[in-house]
């Protein structure tokens, strides 16, 4: 038979008062109880913990040891105790966060930043991808959270709007477009373009809006990172399309940029989490801060 940790209890009591009276208030038991408790335990282990007298308990060298081991227990029973309070209410634990790259360099840092301060002791894991690929994350367990931009509705996913991420044309400082105060997609078409390639989520988007306005877009460069786009925009090379999300970690010096006046020139940027689970405490402290943080974007 295994020993409870209720035996482990009383038995410290005794052991760091030498006295069945006070240890038995200390345990809340009356002192047979406590005697019947000592007893139990010493024949499961099938030793002597303590020498008694009428005046006298001491414990023996085996109880000696088992104390420090004991006192090792409960030490760890009274932490595992804390770290399950703490996880139950969002203060520790891990998290696992998948991000399209845009919304990884462009909104999430400021989130995680402000969540990392408030929750020092959770372990946070940020995975910049593809969105497609952030989703199925989402979907197969890896991942707790997706944050990317809007793509079709899945039963398997609970879904958040967070903000919407403005589409802006970028243009070298002294370009004709700077001189206008808003921009349609059909002042841009007849520019050349430098434009990411089609794997990316904002280059659909753009392909959208240029099929909505009758126009087929035909990029002069296509390119797979931002910097090379912003670097052949530099050079007067073309102009381009990006969102407001990377533009908050872009170079752009000695370039110009302006929103694109369309009613649909945005990306909806949201949460994706399983559907049916209610988040955990930390997953809903995850999720405010970045509510806090959309708000914030929301109101400049």
């Amino acid at each position: 038979m295994n020993i409870t940790f209720r035996q482990v209890e009383v038995f410290l009591a005794l052991a760091s008062t030498l006295s069945f009276r006070e240890a038995a208030r200390l345990c809340h038991l009356s002192q047979p109880a406590l005697s019947a408790t000592i007893k139990r335990l010493e024949e499961i282990l099938g030793v002597k913990l303590f020498e008694r007298t009428t005046r006298h308990v001491a414990l023996t060298a085996v109880g000696q040891e088992f104390q420090r081991l004991a006192e090792q227990l409960a030490g760890n029973v009274q932490q595992a105790q804390l770290r399950i309070r703490e996880f139950a209410a969002g203060k520790r634990g891990r998290l696992t966060i998948a991000a399209g790259p845009s919304i990884a360099a462009g909104f999430l840092p400021r989130v995680i930043g402000d969540f990392t301060r408030r929750f020092p002791e959770v372990e946070l894991r940020l995975h910049d991808e593809m969105s497609g690929i952030c989703l199925d994350m989402v979907r197969s367990g890896k991942a707790d959270l997706a944050v990317t931009p809007a793509m079709r509705d899945d039963s398997a996913l609970a879904t958040e709007d967070l903000f919407r991420d403005y589409l802006v044309a970028i243009f070298p400082a002294g370009h004709p477009l700077a001189g206008k105060r808003t921009l349609k997609w059909s002042d841009l078409h007849a520019f050349a373009q430098v434009a990411v390639n089609n794997r990316s989520n904002l280059r659909q988007t753009i392909n959208e809006q240029y099929q909505q306005a009758g126009m087929l877009f035909t990029p002069a460069y296509e390119v797979e990172q931002v910097p090379t786009m912003l670097g052949l925009i530099s050079e007067g090379l073309g102009i381009g399309v990006l969102s407001e999300a990377l533009l908050a970690r872009s170079n752009l010096e000695g370039l110009a940029f302006r929103r694109i006046n369309s009613a649909s020139a945005y990306r909806r940027i949201r949460a994706a989490m399983p559907a049916g689970v209610p988040p955990s405490p930390l997953l809903s402290a995850f999720l405010d801060a970045c509510r806090a943080a959309a708000r914030k974007r929301s109101s400049r």
